[in-house]
């Protein structure tokens, strides 16, 4: 590219030195020697022929041509010559030609040979810094590169080692949970006064809410990691939904909450994992009482479209923002709720939903506003 502009501007000044000179000079020119120099320029002469021209001419010429190659910027030395056998042109290497203008003379093969010895390094003195300047930007991405990969690797690792810790923890947790479980099942089995069946069913229930929790944090885990299959078999969704409601009562009654179910006569059958099918809708269930200033009304509606089953959980909650949106479905993200204290959760039910639902071909999508209450539709492929 260098050596390209600089070929250009060569070019340029030399036919603008003979355009300007041909106009000025148009009687014939005698057969002599061109030995004279302009400035501080070093100049040599070779050729079969050399041409006779008066020594007001080439002084003029050479004047002209030296105006031009300031004039285009080239401060460089170079030699001139001036020869009418045009063998010797093809012979001249590294040299730049041009015809003069010889009207008078019964050859008009004149050539005006113009060449730079030290161009080579005029090139390379110019690409020096470029060169540099590629070194030094070079090291200095690789150093970055290394930087961001060293940091990177300790994050993969230090990530590795916190969801190791948390799994084992809660395989741990699991553990003393069965053990609740265990001894409630066998303490129901006598009889008990009202008060003491109230505080059984808030141990059983409180119980099997953390067993729930330690499930999706695992079964979470195992499905990003793609070890975990689905267990698919052909369901109504229909009897999901209502389970889940089901499930649900205890905690709705207690914040004198209403569900509302919009859904077909005709069974809705899908393929699918029953237990975490059941599961999604739980946790939006449990989102919608939770995330309530006031007495949560939610409504759930099915149809089908397109061989699509569109199911819609509609609640009267906080709502969503816009900056909230972009975030619930990643895991460990929580919603602002604003004057609501005490929400419990590991900020993982929406992820886990997401996953999930992905795992059987599905889609989720949410519609909020602030204050507003939230939807969130969920599309499932028939069977």
């Amino acid at each position: 590219m260098i050596e390209e502009q600089f070929d250009q501007k060569v070019n340029l000044a030399l036919g603008s030195a003979l355009t300007q000179h041909n106009a000025e000079y148009s009687k014939e020119l005698s057969l002599e020697l061109f030995n004279s120099c302009q400035g501080s320029k070093d100049c040599c002469y070779y050729g079969s022929d050399t041409i006779n021209i008066s020594s007001q001419e080439q002084a003029d010429l050479a004047k002209t041509i030296s105006s031009s190659m300031t004039c285009f910027g080239i401060e460089e030395d170079y030699d001139i010559a001036m020869v009418s056998d045009v063998n010797a042109v093809e012979k001249a290497s590294k040299t730049y030609s041009c015809s003069i203008d010889r009207t008078n003379t019964e050859s008009n093969d004149v050539q005006l040979l113009v060449s730079f010895p030290c161009k080579q390094q005029y090139v390379f003195d110019k690409l020096k810094f470029m060169i540099i300047s590629a070194i030094l930007i070079s090291l200095f991405l690789a150093t970055v590169s290394f930087i961001i990969l060293r940091a990177l690797i300790q994050q993969k690792r230090l990530t590795e080692n916190n969801i190791d810790f948390f799994n084992n923890t809660a395989h741990e947790l699991k553990t003393p949970l069965t053990n609740i479980s265990l001894a409630l099942s066998l303490f129901n089995r006598g009889n008990h006064s009202p008060k003491e069946e109230k505080y059984l069913q808030i141990i059983k229930r409180e119980s099997s809410k953390l067993t729930n929790q330690i499930e999706r944090v695992l079964y979470l885990s195992k499905m990003e990691n793609g070890e975990y299959t689905l267990k698919e078999t052909s369901l109504d969704l229909k009897e999901i939904i209502q389970e889940a409601v089901q499930y649900m009562d205890m905690i709705r009654a207690e914040k004198n909450g209403v569900i509302e179910l919009d859904l077909p006569a005709a069974p809705c059958m899908v393929l699918g994992d029953r237990f975490h099918l059941g599961n999604i809708c739980i946790n939006l269930l449990d989102n919608a009482l939770k995330y309530c200033e006031k007495d949560p009304r939610i409504k759930i509606s099915l149809s089908q479209e397109n061989g699509v089953y569109k199911l819609l959980f509609s609640d009267n909650g906080i709502g969503i923002s816009k900056f909230d949106q972009e975030h619930i479905f990643k895991k460990f993200q929580r919603v602002n709720t604003g004057d609501i204290q005490n929400t419990k959760g590991f900020g993982i039910g929406l992820s886990y939903v997401k996953t999930a639902l992905e795992m059987h071909r599905g889609l989720i999508k949410v519609s909020s506003e602030l204050h507003k209450g939230s939807q969130f539709e969920i599309s499932l492929p028939g069977k």
